[in-house]
């Protein structure tokens, strides 16, 4: 060991400051944030629609509201509740 063959003595205060500022004390490698890179918002009206289908049971028949919005404006384009996934 160093210590043993008077080289160096070093705090583990200082060990551990040096190795803070280097990065190295993080147990995983962390991947940078892809956080707000995903989605590219639309220029335009109508280049891209999104669908929402929730279901909500209030009784014993299950309500199912297809909605269509915009992904420019976020206008509601269409929706429609219905009782059944079935097409009519």
């Amino acid at each position: 060991m160093m210590l043993d063959a008077d080289v160096v003595a070093v705090s583990p205060a200082s060990v551990w400051r040096v190795l803070k500022q280097a990065g190295l004390l993080s147990r995983w490698k962390r991947r940078p944030s892809r956080k707000g890179a995903g989605f590219d918002q639309p220029l335009q009206p109508h280049q891209h629609w999104h669908i929402d289908i929730p279901t909500s049971t209030c009784a014993a028949p299950s309500i199912t509201c297809c909605s269509i919005l915009d992904g420019f404006s976020r206008f509601l384009v269409h929706w429609e509740p219905t009782e059944s996934m079935r097409e009519s």
